[in-house]
């Protein structure tokens, strides 16, 4: 998997220290993580109104904004 993250064909998504998904969408968009079927579902820029950051950091610059939005069953 590490082999084709490096050659660009997957995206990894760390979901928290010990657990990540690879996604074969490279494109930039988001996702939904559902915490009780550990299902990782992509979410469309329409999904998702404009991001503002309001802080940078010295010497960087933003390339991406990815939202990982993590649910639960009520």
């Amino acid at each position: 998997m590490h082999a084709l993250k490096t050659k660009g064909y997957l995206k990894e998504i760390s979901i928290n220290t010990d657990r990540s998904y690879f996604d074969t969408n490279i494109s930039h968009h988001h996702h939904f993580f559902d915490k009780s079927t550990e299902e990782l579902i992509d979410l469309s820029d329409e999904d998702v109104e404009k991001i503002q950051i309001k802080k940078s950091l010295l010497g960087k610059k933003i390339s991406s904004v990815e939202v990982l939005v993590k649910v639960e069953n009520e």
